[in-house]
């Protein structure tokens, strides 16, 4: 009985001690990843500027309570094209349409709703801002991160 108990005791404490590492590695993974400096807003002036695959966390997708966040993929066109998915716990979905180019911000609209696209420069990194709008009233954000 007292082997049971110990090797229940080092299971949970191997457990414990990976829980911490992996806590420790995505603290120090997402504060080396952060670009220091001030987020400045960088005029889109054509689809090439963003042409590419983006990728991030958008919250608001599940609701107000308990999000999370759902990670989305995002390609666009040098057209302006663009086709994403979301992918969650209780499935994904895709979608796709055309993107516009207004007063240096991307817009797309979609079934489920809007969205507004800023190019953001942190450090010498770019990402995109999004911010938008599901048909239910939701609203959604995130900042999506050059793939490729």
């Amino acid at each position: 009985m007292k082997a049971t108990s110990k090797r229940g005791w080092w299971r949970d404490g191997r457990a414990r001690a990976s829980a911490a590492l992996v806590i420790v590695l995505v603290v120090a993974t997402a504060c080396a990843s952060t670009p220091s400096g001030p987020a400045t807003p960088v005029p889109i002036t054509d689809f090439k500027m963003i042409a590419g695959r983006w990728g991030g966390v958008i919250l608001g997708l599940s609701g107000p309570r308990n999000d999370e966040g759902d990670w989305v993929d995002v390609a666009i066109g040098e057209d302006g094209s663009f086709n994403f998915g979301v992918y969650r716990t209780i499935g994904a979905f895709a979608g796709k349409g055309k993107l516009t180019l207004k007063d240096g911000k991307l817009t797309g609209e979609g079934e489920r709703g809007s969205a507004t696209y800023t190019l953001i420069d942190r450090g010498g990194k770019q990402y995109l801002r999004a911010e938008g709008r599901l048909k239910s009233g939701t609203q959604i954000s995130g900042d999506l991160h050059r793939t490729q």
